[in-house]
């Protein structure tokens, strides 16, 4: 038995499971890269929130004062105090919600995008392998 024993390539199975595990490993690998962008996406929000944060907690009392001393040459103090903290909400709050829809539109569901690609390729790949004679497919 000197010789090797090859499949034919006449035989319709023959590159489907070659096929499948590279297919496979192809949209793995995909799925990997999405995951690691919309990570990436995640931790820039995250440091976005925490540097909207920062700013409100260390930075406020120093522009609240110098705020209210610059506006108080020109309108009583009271008006001046509301004008400066007015201003201060408004920019806290525009930071936040700047973060907050970065994080939503990074933390999109998995499944949605990761799966679907598979679920696809591997129906095709089912719908071109003949059927098994004398066994009734179930299923789609």
């Amino acid at each position: 038995m000197s010789e090797t024993h090859r499949q034919t390539s006449s035989d319709p199975g023959s590159g489907a499971g070659e096929q499948l595990s590279s297919l496979s490993r192809a949209e793995f690998a995909l799925a990997r890269t999405w995951l690691r962008g919309a990570a990436s996406d995640a931790g820039r929000a995250q440091g976005r929130m925490s540097t909207a944060g920062l700013l409100l907690i260390w930075v406020l009392p120093a522009l609240v004062v110098a705020g209210v001393l610059g506006l108080a040459r020109v309108m009583p103090v009271w008006a001046a105090v509301s004008c400066v903290a007015a201003g201060l909400v408004l920019l806290g709050v525009g930071l936040g919600l700047a973060a907050r829809s970065r994080g939503r539109r990074a933390s999109a569901p998995v499944g949605q995008y990761a799966w679907r690609p598979l679920r696809e390729d591997a129906a095709g790949l089912d719908k071109s392998r003949p059927a098994p004679t004398g066994v009734e497919r179930r299923g789609g």
